[in-house]
């Protein structure tokens, strides 16, 4: 699956977080520099395909799934995720 570059930039800042923590959509805002409207559909897309989830504790709070990880460390994708090629 290829990432939208809005796609690219969430997927980053959550697999950059230790497992057990996440981000809100404002934190994401603030993170990736992209408008609200664009994290949200990010979002979407990203729990659709199971690569983030929000747990049902914390609803507000995304993470990156195993998946999310493993798809962000392509190399197409390394700079998004701050990984060093």
């Amino acid at each position: 699956m290829a990432f939208t570059e809005p796609e690219a930039k969430v997927l980053g800042a959550l697999s950059n977080l230790d497992p057990p923590h996440g981000l809100t959509v404002r934190q994401l805002c603030r993170v990736t520099g992209l408008p609200e409207t664009s994290v949200h559909r990010a979002l979407l897309r990203l729990s659709r395909t199971g690569l983030a989830m929000s747990p049902l504790h914390s609803p507000a709070r995304w993470r990156c799934t195993d998946r999310g990880r493993l798809a962000i460390t392509r190399p197409v994708y390394r700079d998004y995720a701050g990984i060093q090629p």
